[in-house]
């Protein structure tokens, strides 16, 4: 089987693709490794780029073998596309509110010349937020919402969320010893030693302090970045109510962006 662990940038793909691994190791589940050929970056968690899943599925025996790739591929080719019951797509889904912060932050890490959060939000976090409402729509259009987490209930219930995606992936219940296992392993000071210690690849672009982009996790934490102002306009976006301006902007500064400079 083919996992495609798919979600917009900051949503939790990280730590679901996470504990996907963990479910896998516990059923004794052996990942086959992807050939290079598909990734453009073999340090990156993200083992199959869109532009290569299409060649991979042609390719690949992932009817007997296993692979998984985390991802956040977008093209309208590529999500309306028709996979056969070998290929899973599970996707996880944030409160954009909570996601544009972590966006922020993920900016001011990797980028310092980043301002404050009115200056982030006024120029990028609007159009960071139409894409990750856009893509959602995309994804529950193509793919219903059975296959959808939410990472609110990632927190909050996290016993039923490992439960569904074992149930998904067609793998045996999981004990509750079991799903304690899979939390502590997955928990943020896990991951974050971790990537310490190079025993996992998220953020493989950041060369420095890498565990610092696995923030505090907590829902709701937008309420501390957010004026009024910033809420309303968000819930407008959240509402597919846009202007066709940032529309124009969108495409030019994101859509274009990744066409030219092939990102993926």
């Amino acid at each position: 089987m083919l996992i495609v662990c798919n979600g917009i940038f900051k949503s939790g793909s990280s730590w679901l693709h996470a504990i996907i691994l963990e479910i896998l190791r516990i059923n004794k589940i052996k990942l086959s490794e992807v050939p290079i050929i598909y990734t453009n970056n073999v340090n990156s968690p993200t083992t199959i780029i869109e532009s290569k899943l299409a060649k991979f599925l042609e390719e690949e025996d992932y009817i007997n073998r296993h692979y998984i790739t985390k991802s956040h591929y977008y093209l309208k080719k590529t999500i309306a596309k028709s996979y056969d019951l070998n290929v899973h797509f599970l996707f996880v889904e944030r409160d954009v509110r909570d996601a544009i912060v972590s966006h922020y932050h993920h900016l001011k890490k990797k980028y310092v010349s980043i301002l404050g959060f009115r200056m982030y939000y006024f120029f990028i976090g609007r159009l960071k937020a139409f894409e990750i409402v856009n893509f959602n729509r995309r994804y529950k259009k193509a793919f219903g919402e059975d296959n959808f987490f939410k990472y609110s209930e990632m927190k909050n219930d996290f016993e039923s969320i490992v439960l569904k995606v074992a149930t998904i992936l067609n793998l045996k219940r999981l004990s509750k010893e079991e799903i304690l296992i899979i939390k502590n392993n997955t928990s943020i000071g896990k991951m974050r030693s971790d990537l310490v210690a190079g025993k996992l690849k998220y953020y493989s672009t950041v060369s420095k302090d890498r565990e610092d982009l696995i923030r505090k996790g907590m829902v709701g934490d937008w309420v501390n970045y957010f004026s009024k102002r910033q809420a309303k306009d968000i819930k407008k976006i959240e509402a597919f109510r846009v202007s066709f301006i940032l529309r124009v902007v969108y495409l030019i500064v994101f859509t274009l962006r990744r066409r030219l400079f092939r990102i993926e």
